[in-house]
């Protein structure tokens, strides 16, 4: 049950992931602006759609057609009105007849796609309209009329193919309404290739022609396991909901029903598409009623049930200017309702009914996309419709969930005698050998507490004093006036793996060495050790970094056969006689030289990490420094934390909090980077060992001085 809830939870956040990364990709594509949409760049690639949404210039209670242009440009005064949406007043200025009205809408498209062939996926529009392009009109739904007696509205989805003699088209769209609460334009119109708009059109038939097939599928299946078992009243509900479904994805969307009746009437077609989803909720209700009883409450479901067949009624009996204004309070009361048949499957997982988790699930999948619907129906997102997926991947879980209960049903029929028997011969055993454990368990316990104790305490006294010795190893010499120090050594455990340590070699001449030991405790401890000890003997002999590294590489690698120790590591050089600073890397992330202006100079890897390669020279930089430069050295522990899979992302991002630090004393900014490099990573402390050397040139060399 646990695993199953959690993949349940991961399926759940994947597909909100997908939505979220589907809005983020519409988001690239460019908007209108005061009329005018600049879309030449976005239509080189083929492949693009372009939604036309945004700022279209609006023309409320005028018949605008393209002979009127140049009458109405003379116009000072421009109203623009954003597409998608409604012109719709509040139900309480204008009752029923908020959404009556007619208007014109025009909007300047820049394509520079003069004389190639292009299409316009052109949705319903709230009731009727009409649509010019260049002049000429291209599409229409119903008839268009500035009173109600000659209009006549009608839903019918269509692509309209055209040629742009220019590179630059100008629309015009014409739109009334008198039968509807919504008015206007609540639909997005999507411009494209040719071959991309029929490609798309044709993918969503295939697409909602492999849901509806699904659906109907169950909904048959179940609909026969209830005739062969009638005592399952629950599978009928459930083959009914299933029908509603499929029947609304023929009275929605695309409508695919004007393709099989094209002269349906107008106000049957949206009688149907309601009832579609006015049934729903409940059809449904007695399903979940009948499948989990003992925890619905019985006047929740009659209140659900008779208030779902009363809008039903109400939909069936009045007129469309009547009951398209129920949507809104209908869809509060779904939501309802959807909670409280949440609130139900809850009290049936509490009792650790079998597949009551699937359920849960399947009906989170629902009320998600149902969610998504009422936001899209209300112009507040112009994402696509999901409700019809959301329900069929909860009909698939639930027909997964009855295919369940009927194996389980005759699996538990005939194991039940074989398990009952089983069971009684092994209590007995079980019985016999619970209590000789019981005798055993208490003094095996007291036994291993005692060595696992002794065990803690001989570890505890060797990590103190390992660290004892790293710290002695770490001390810092007195570098003023040269050189201000300031250092961030955080250790994950009681020993890290990090080592630094600086050296006096003359009185203007000073070496840093910093290395990222593998591992952490004891294991770092020694590896510290040996390193250190290596570096005393070589450091009196390696007159530059490079050598330095040079040496610590042949000695390494010539003890790997049997030690296997591998680090990469940093050796940092001031000549002040000079004011020349040297720098060699051994396998680390670049470092950073900060001028004084707040230039700065990456200090860029100069070779790989010790101990792989035989007899390799290290190379080495040079760099002139004055007295207010910074430079920065650290292991790669900070940018594990910051990006452990981008290392280029994470050293541009630490670039840009230290730039930040310009300004401030030197004393203050390890601490300003480590707390905006929490806030960037949004912790409060660090999750592997990170050390951080800032430098500061505190005097002028005697070079400089001559």
């Amino acid at each position: 049950m646990k695993y199953k809830s959690w993949f349940c939870l991961h399926f759940l956040f994947v597909c909100i992931g997908i939505l979220t990364v589907s809005c983020c990709k519409a988001a690239l594509a460019p908007v209108a602006k005061s009329g005018i949409l600049d879309a030449a760049e976005f239509l080189k690639d083929d492949s693009h759609i372009l939604k036309l949404v945004g700022g279209w210039q609006y023309y409320p209670w005028l018949m605008v057609s393209p002979a009127d242009l140049p009458t109405l440009d003379t116009q000072p005064n421009k109203e623009y009105f954003t597409v998608p949406g409604v012109w719709s007043e509040s139900f309480w200025n204008r009752g029923f007849l908020a959404g009556d009205g007619y208007a014109s809408f025009r909007i300047l498209i820049k394509h520079n796609l003069k004389n190639e062939a292009l299409s316009l996926k052109i949705p319903e529009m709230e009731t009727a309209y009409v649509l010019f392009v260049d002049g000429e009109k291209l599409a229409n739904n119903g008839i268009v009329s500035s009173s109600e007696l000659n209009s006549r509205p009608e839903y019918r989805p269509l692509v309209a193919d055209f040629v742009p003699s220019s590179d630059q088209s100008e629309f015009i769209l014409q739109i009334s309404n008198y039968h509807h609460r919504k008015g206007g334009p609540s639909q997005i119109i999507s411009l494209g290739k040719a071959k991309a708009i029929h490609a798309q059109f044709d993918k969503e038939i295939l697409k909602d022609m492999l849901l509806v097939g699904s659906i109907l599928f169950m909904g048959i299946y179940h609909l026969l396991l209830y005739f062969n078992r009638k005592k399952n009243r629950h599978t009928y509900w459930f083959a009914l909901a299933c029908l509603l479904i499929c029947l609304r994805v023929f009275f929605t969307g695309n409508k695919y029903i004007t393709l099989f009746f094209p002269n349906l009437p107008w106000e049957l077609h949206l009688k149907l598409s309601y009832l579609s989803f006015f049934l729903i909720p409940p059809v449904f209700c007695r399903y979940v009623f009948l499948l989990f009883k003992p925890h619905f409450a019985k006047i929740g479901y009659k209140i659900i049930f008779n208030v779902g067949l009363l809008f039903s009624l109400l939909v069936l009996l009045t007129k469309s200017s009547f009951y398209t204004y129920l949507m809104i309070p209908y869809q509060i009361f779904t939501l309802l309702g959807a909670i409280y048949v949440t609130i139900v499957i809850f009290k049936v997982i509490r009792n650790k009914q079998v597949g009551s988790v699937l359920f849960l699930f399947s009906f989170l999948i629902f009320i998600m996309t149902f969610l998504n619907d009422i936001m899209v129906n209300n112009i507040i997102i112009t994402t696509p419709l999901m409700a019809h997926y959301g329900i069929f991947m909860m009909f698939l879980f639930q027909s997964l969930f009855i295919a369940r209960g009927f194996s389980k049903g005759f699996q538990d029929a005939e194991n039940l005698a074989n398990e009952l028997i089983e069971k009684n011969r092994d209590l007995e055993t079980t019985r016999s050998q619970l209590t000789n454990l019981n005798e055993k368990l208490e003094d095996k316990v007291n036994e291993k507490t005692k060595e696992l104790q002794s065990k803690l305490d001989q570890i505890g006294k060797d990590l103190k004093l390992a660290k004892s010795i790293v710290n002695s190893l770490t001390t810092i010499p007195n570098l003023s006036p040269y050189l201000n120090v300031q250092i961030l050594y955080q250790p994950l455990s009681e020993v890290g793996g990090d080592i630094f340590s600086v050296k006096k070699i003359q009185d203007t001449y000073f070496r840093f060495f910093l290395v990222d030991a593998t591992g952490h405790g004891l294991q770092a401890a020694l590896y510290t050790m040996m390193i250190q000890s290596e570096f005393e003997r070589l450091n009196e002999i390696a007159l530059k970094p490079n050598d330095l590294l040079f040496y610590l590489n042949q000695h390494f690698y010539d003890k790997n056969a049997d030690l296997q120790i591998y680090f990469p590591a940093v050796v940092l050089d001031f000549d002040f006689s000079q004011s020349i600073l040297r720098f060699a890397c051994a396998g680390m992330q670049n470092h950073l030289l900060q001028k004084k202006n707040g230039d700065v100079i990456f200090l860029e890897n100069t070779g790989p990490i010790i101990g792989i390669l035989e007899n390799y020279r290290f190379g080495m930089v040079e760099h002139r420094v004055e007295k207010g430069d910074r430079i920065f050295i650290y292991t790669d522990g900070i940018f594990e934390e910051l990006n452990e899979i981008d290392g280029i992302a994470a050293l541009r991002e630490f670039t840009d909090v230290l730039k930040n630090t310009i300004h401030l004393p030197i004393e203050e900014v390890i601490s300003n980077l480590t707390e905006n490099l929490f806030d960037k990573m949004k912790k409060s402390k660090w999750k592997d060992d990170v050390s951080i050397i800032a430098l500061e040139v505190g005097l002028k060399s005697k070079s400089l001085l001559v």
